[in-house]
């Protein structure tokens, strides 16, 4: 859940939510990533913008792919590039 903290961004926020749910696999590797709309429904109170500045970290990192026409899926584990921490 996102919880406002003062010393991260919400987009930073989300991007972190997103990121866990892809590494202990509630977003299995492989399968499709939800839309934007659908995380807005989710639990997300935030713009569109920010939603997607979150989902182009992830998609920066090699975490999620966009297919053009079908949306975005996860890619296998061997494929990520988060930064280092």
């Amino acid at each position: 859940m996102i919880n406002f903290a003062e010393d991260e961004t919400l987009w930073e926020q989300i991007y972190r939510l997103l990121r866990e749910r892809i590494e202990t696999g509630v977003y299995p590797q492989r399968g499709k990533f939800p839309s934007i709309t659908a995380l807005e429904g989710e639990m997300f109170p935030a713009a569109r913008g920010t939603i997607r500045k979150a989902i182009t970290r992830l998609e920066d990192e090699k975490f999620t792919r966009a297919v053009s026409g079908r949306g975005r899926y996860i890619r296998p584990a061997s494929e990520w590039s988060p930064p280092a921490e």
